[in-house]
């Protein structure tokens, strides 16, 4: 009877990338007949799923920096690409290696060497997008189609939850752009006041410290709290009663925990395909307001006014009542779709056992024939 399948799991040294991988890790292995191995450094092994076996390679980069989330800004980003190749790329060889049975891979679309690792190990590989299947075919069809554009916890309650719990339901908006997208000084000056004049309480947070955050590591007023140079339990946060919007760049894992919690969406992109997630829920899925429109590279790089971002979130919360309450219906409706999806025989979680089935048959489990996808 051949061996089962064993998955080795090579996520990106950024911990808004780690997390999703390392989920999908601990799910492959829920299956009881799938074996998972992840792939990183002794600092992200600490955060793995304890269901899941870790492989940690040393990992040395110039001012012991380890995770790219929390890079400064005076520090070389391909720099700390090529450290990750050099790292996990014979690493992963190493890995593939020491299974004699039925192997794949599954990496971080970042990790743009690990596909060329697998073929010369000879085994099937997968490309984990932490994108969303919108902004993928999105990309795909002006690849395709327009070649000349280039698409730009028993432990103690956590204090922000404690604070939360303090607030009236639905009247507290979050703001966050996430682990790998800083704001300008200027611009943070300016958010900041926005929220303030807003009106409204909230809840600020700036995982990655900044020169003007530096002084602080959370600070509650009248007005709101402001969590900086920490990381926040973003999913629990936004399933909290109190939430009733988001501030957000629209990454992808925000967007998705967000919309699972069934909170609508005030849309700020800054890169990549972020504009792409602004138009899937402002203009498709209507859950979101615009805080600026962008037209040009001008448009993402000037700093917003705290006046604009004080409008957008009047309207998010409350402006227009009827619009914003229907706003709160469809993002509700999505939210219970997409914890279905995700459920016990959802159709996220079918969608993987077939991929599993797929990958098995690779190597004679089951069907002989795979659609290449």
């Amino acid at each position: 009877m051949p061996a089962p399948l064993h998955l080795v799991f090579v996520p990106f040294l950024a911990r808004s990338h780690f997390a999703p991988l390392a989920a999908a890790a601990a799910a492959a292995c829920g299956d009881g007949a799938t074996g998972a191995t992840i792939l990183t450094t002794p600092h992200f092994a600490a955060l793995a799923p304890p269901s899941v076996p870790v492989r940690a390679a040393p990992f040395s980069f110039p001012g012991g920096h380890e995770d790219f989330s929390l890079l400064p800004d005076e520090a070389s980003a391909p720099a700390f690409f090529f450290a990750a190749e050099a790292t996990l790329a014979p690493a992963l060889a190493e890995a593939v290696r020491a299974h004699a049975g039925a192997v794949a891979v599954v990496s971080d679309a970042v990790l743009h060497w690990a596909p060329r690792v697998a073929r010369e190990c000879g085994v099937p590989h997968v490309t984990f997008h932490t994108i969303g299947a919108f902004a993928a075919a999105s990309m795909v069809a002006v690849h395709l189609h327009r070649p000349d554009v280039t698409v730009t916890g028993a432990a103690e309650r956590d204090s922000i939850l404690q604070w939360l719990d303090g607030q009236a339901a639905g009247s507290v908006v979050y703001a966050c752009f996430g682990s790998t997208c800083g704001l300008s000084a200027d611009q943070l000056k300016e958010l900041g006041a926005g929220l303030r004049a807003s009106g409204k309480p909230f809840l600020w947070v700036i995982p990655a410290a900044t020169e003007g955050t530096k002084q602080h590591d959370e600070r509650a007023s009248g007005h709101g709290m402001v969590v900086a140079g920490r990381w926040a339990p973003q999913a629990e946060i936004l399933a909290h009663r109190a939430v009733g919007g988001f501030v957000s760049h629209c990454g992808w894992n925000s967007v998705l925990d967000a919309v699972c919690a069934g909170v609508p969406l005030a849309t700020w992109p800054l890169r990549a395909e972020q504009f792409l997630n602004e138009a899937l829920l402002v203009d498709v899925l209507r859950v979101g307001v615009r805080v600026r429109e962008v037209g040009s590279k001008a448009d993402v790089e000037a700093v917003v006014p705290a006046d604009k971002v004080a409008s957008a979130v009047g309207k998010l919360m409350d402006g227009g009542a009827d619009e914003a309450a229907a706003r709160r219906v469809r993002v509700r409706e999505l939210g219970v779709a997409g914890r279905a999806a995700v459920a016990e025989g959802g159709s996220s979680c079918s969608d993987w056992a077939r991929l599993v089935d797929e990958l098995k048959a690779l190597h004679g489990h089951g069907n002989d024939a795979l659609t290449d996808k």
